[in-house]
């Protein structure tokens, strides 16, 4: 969590950084290209870097390292097969649009291939057991080359392309140090073996929670660019996002681990250790989230204000609404990954599918009358029906589970 803090830490410095060098419509352009990047970055490994979370870990502990190599091969070409693809799609899209947008978005296609890759590495270690080493790289790594870089350009008169720039860099010197922490794993000197059907199948429930948790983040600044919202309303929603961001970093960097370990005690069908888990992440989690919503409503303006005057006034309100839905979906982060393990694949698309279309409706029809208010009321609204739906399942499936076992000790 420290790991992750500082690095989330150092992404949002740079981000009051451009947020004031840039100017309002240079911000615009380069909250736009990153949306942009976070969701064809999600969606460019096809949901295989999350499953390496489930898969890999078993496979070793079964002493089945060819069909783990051959996992993490499969799992590689896809990921920079549709990286390349999307990247030429949407760049071809956004040539016609107007500087600076263009030229950011275009930076940003050329460095997704190395951004998806170092998403995919970033779970493939935590799989191999290197979770500190994976977030050092991913989180800290990435962010601290960015700002170095930004903070170097300054004196040249830093536009929106080359701050795209800066973190595209930062994600080609971190895929190419995950890569090497790979050399010596136990499955680079066994013969790959492929089920590539099947782990396309398997992968597909956790393509639709990564695509869906993608859009939830980055389909607010979208709305608000393509349905012409102003550029401070842009902005300063794109600043309550990475503001509240700072808190969601605490869930995704322990959620791997306890993605593993979930994994693990399931597959051993250990309901006690599984209740126990959650109790302990309920222990820690509780008072942060509680510190996170005080520090929030407390200070709104104090944290737009760190990024531009402009942003106060319209972003008081959604900064807020932001910060309780993020707050509901930290709280509620292990029902999806529990659902997908126990294989309620059909579940998860309905719930998924319907979260999707809620936030789409309400997106076309509060963002042209409230702006950047009614991305963040959209996102709430749709986050409270999604998560609380699959935490009731997952609640349903685990309490199921805990009679089964306690039936199968007293028989």
């Amino acid at each position: 969590m420290a790991i992750a803090v500082a690095g989330q830490l150092l992404g949002w410095l740079l981000s009051v950084l451009l947020a004031r060098e840039l100017g309002v419509d240079g911000f615009e352009a380069y909250a736009v290209a990153s949306a942009l990047f976070i969701l064809m970055a999600s969606i460019a490994p096809l949901g295989s870097e999350k499953y390496a979370l489930r898969l890999l870990p078993g496979l070793l502990a079964r002493g089945e390292p060819g069909t783990a190599h051959g996992y993490v091969r499969f799992a590689a070409r896809r990921t920079l097969i549709v990286a390349v693809a999307s990247g030429l799609a949407v760049g071809a899209v956004m040539a016609a649009a107007e500087q600076p947008l263009r030229n950011a978005v275009l930076v940003t296609c050329l460095s997704l291939p190395a951004g998806a890759l170092a998403h995919l590495g970033v779970e493939i270690l935590t799989a191999m057991g290197q979770p500190t080493r994976a977030l050092l790289l991913f989180r800290l790594l990435v962010p601290s080359i960015a700002l170095a870089l930004a903070l170097l350009l300054l004196p040249l008169g830093l536009s929106a392309a080359m701050a795209v720039a800066c973190w595209g860099l930062g994600w080609l010197v971190a895929m190419a140090a995950m890569w090497l922490s790979l050399k010596g794993a136990v499955w680079r000197a066994a013969t790959p073996q492929a089920d590539a059907a099947g782990w396309r199948l398997a992968a597909r429930p956790f393509l639709v929670h990564r695509l869906v948790a993608a859009l939830l983040a980055q389909a607010g600044v979208l709305a608000l660019e393509l349905l012409g919202s102003d550029s401070a309303e842009v902005g300063a929603y794109a600043a309550a996002v990475g503001t509240v961001g700072l808190a969601v970093v605490l869930v995704t960097a322990t959620n791997r681990i306890y993605g593993k370990q979930m994994g693990l005690l399931l597959e051993a069908g250990d309901a006690a250790g599984l209740a126990r888990m959650h109790r302990d992440r309920r222990r820690w989690m509780l008072p942060a989230l509680a510190l996170f919503l005080i520090a929030i409503f407390a200070f709104s303006a104090q944290w737009l204000r760190l990024f531009r005057p402009e942003f106060v006034e319209v972003g008081i309100l959604p900064l807020r609404l932001l910060a309780i839905s993020t707050a509901v979906a930290m709280l509620l982060a292990l029902a999806p990954t529990r659902l997908k393990y126990l294989g309620e694949s059909r579940l998860l698309y309905r719930v998924m599918a319907a979260g999707a279309l809620l936030q789409l409706l309400l997106l076309l029809a509060l963002v042209p009358g409230w702006g950047a208010t009614g991305a963040a009321a959209a996102q709430l609204i749709s986050t409270l029906g999604m998560y609380g739906a699959m935490a009731i399942k997952a609640g349903r499936s685990r309490a199921r589970q805990t009679h089964r076992q306690k039936h199968s000790s007293t028989a």
